[in-house]
């Protein structure tokens, strides 16, 4: 039979490779409580109570225990914060992007993104639809002038090929008007930026000089205007009389138009203060603005 092991002792065996000599007294003053769960800490009244022992603990760590804990959270509460600022600024990035898709002339042939109603202030919407009749009154009046013109050719007049050949040039007129008067005045409404209106009215006091002319239809200048008409009336040719006569009503209300929209918009920027002082100011602020990063580039490649 095994020999029984007697634990009350400090002594082995020798039957388990003892030598039946006492070791020497086992020191547990330094170990824990030998009921480690009767202190008041964690009693059976907290252990029913959790809720209570947990604050019973957090109530033990001190002040100190409780602002780093508030500073914690305050720090979650902040990336929290700039997480939903990030994921904002994304979101109308994003749409800013989807809604500058090109939209026009067409849908199937888009080349650029035009809305009035959604990027124009509601103060000037109205003047602004204004203008876009205006460009597109002169698109259809470079276009009659060239039909005109090409009616001249074709009656036999010996001018007719010259003609045609100039309204041909003419028609560069369409994306000239766009880009050099009707997107500047845009742009400006758009932005509220007095440079750009003031590019709009050195090109649109332009467009009203050539229109003018072209309404008038002076001699050797392609223009199915007033004197062109009258003189395909009197040489009998009633095909490209008939003809001019319509780029001369269409030429005509251009003019009229442009010169209304001139004055109009002019006043409007004279009532909110615009005047060549500003407008040289501005210029300034922004050729320095344009200047100061490629200075900056040349000194530090030079460095």
């Amino acid at each position: 039979s095994k020999e029984r092991v007697d634990y009350s002792t400090d002594t082995m065996p020798s039957s388990y490779g003892g030598t039946d000599q006492a070791y020497p007294p086992i020191d547990r003053s330094g170990q824990p409580d030998a009921a480690p769960f009767s202190s008041h800490s964690f009693s059976a009244e907290n252990a029913s109570h959790p809720k209570k022992s947990l604050s019973s603990m957090e109530a033990g760590r001190g002040a100190g225990g409780g602002a780093e804990l508030s500073e914690r959270e305050r720090n979650l509460l902040e990336r929290e914060a700039e997480l939903r600022r990030r994921e904002q600024k994304l979101g109308i990035v994003e749409k800013n992007i989807k809604a500058l898709t090109p939209n026009w002339p067409f849908p199937w042939y888009a080349i650029e993104y035009h809305d009035i109603d959604a990027e124009i202030p509601a103060a000037k919407v109205g003047m602004m639809k204004r203008l876009y009749v205006n460009f597109l009154l002169t698109a259809a009046a470079l276009t009659t002038n060239w039909i005109a013109m090409l009616g001249i050719w074709f009656s036999g007049d010996a001018s007719g090929p010259s003609y045609t050949l100039w309204s041909t040039l003419y028609l560069v007129g369409i994306p000239g008007a766009w880009k050099l008067w009707y997107r500047p005045i845009y742009f400006a409404y758009r932005d509220k930026t007095t440079l750009r209106y003031f590019c709009f009215l050195l090109s649109f006091a332009a467009h009203c000089f050539f229109v003018v002319i072209m309404a008038l239809g002076l001699p050797n200048m392609a223009a199915g205007g007033l004197m062109t008409m009258i003189q395909q009336f009197a040489v009998g040719h009633p095909i490209a009389a008939l003809f001019t006569f319509l780029a001369m009503l269409v030429w005509a209300c251009t003019a009229v138009l442009s010169i209304l929209n001139f004055k109009k918009v002019q006043n409007e920027w004279g009532k909110e203060g615009v005047d060549m002082t500003s407008i040289t100011e501005q210029l300034k602020n922004e050729v320095r603005e344009s200047l100061v990063p490629v200075a900056a580039e040349v000194v530090r490649g030079a460095a």
